[in-house]
């Protein structure tokens, strides 16, 4: 049995439920990290992803700005934090790799974080935490 792709749309990105334990969320460009915002696609993640654990790509834009409140306040909920296995950021401006740098360095995660050049290696790592297959 084949699983197909769903999409959701909100408010700062997409969500494509790639398959039943992997989220991609692609952000859209040109657009304002907010709280309100974040708050809304982490809610959105819970929804799709029921109650089973599951691993998040997180696919910033080239263009866009951040707010400072984004910055300085964590947006994942308890049960988010306990349910996610792993989070790709796929991340191709130096400005974004920084700041996801700085925002995960100031909110720990409960599981491990790392960033990417391409979806295809953030796919593979996310896959590998979730137990597909076993790290070369």
């Amino acid at each position: 049995m084949t699983v197909e792709p769903t999409f959701h749309e909100a408010r700062l990105a997409v969500v494509e439920r790639h398959r039943p334990d992997i989220l991609i969320v692609r952000y859209r460009d040109g657009i304002t990290f907010e709280s309100g915002g974040l708050a809304e696609l982490v809610e959105l993640c819970e929804r799709i992803a029921g109650r089973e654990q599951f691993g998040v790509i997180s696919v910033l834009p080239e263009n866009g700005e951040t707010s400072l409140d984004a910055m300085q306040n964590e947006h994942s909920t308890d049960s988010f934090g306990k349910r996610v296995r792993a989070h790709a950021v796929v991340v191709t401006t130096e400005m974004f790799r920084r700041l996801a740098e700085i925002h995960y360095n100031y909110h720990p995660q409960q599981h491990e974080v790392r960033q990417f050049g391409t979806v295809v290696d953030a796919l593979e790592w996310v896959q590998v935490r979730l137990g597909d297959r076993s790290v070369a």
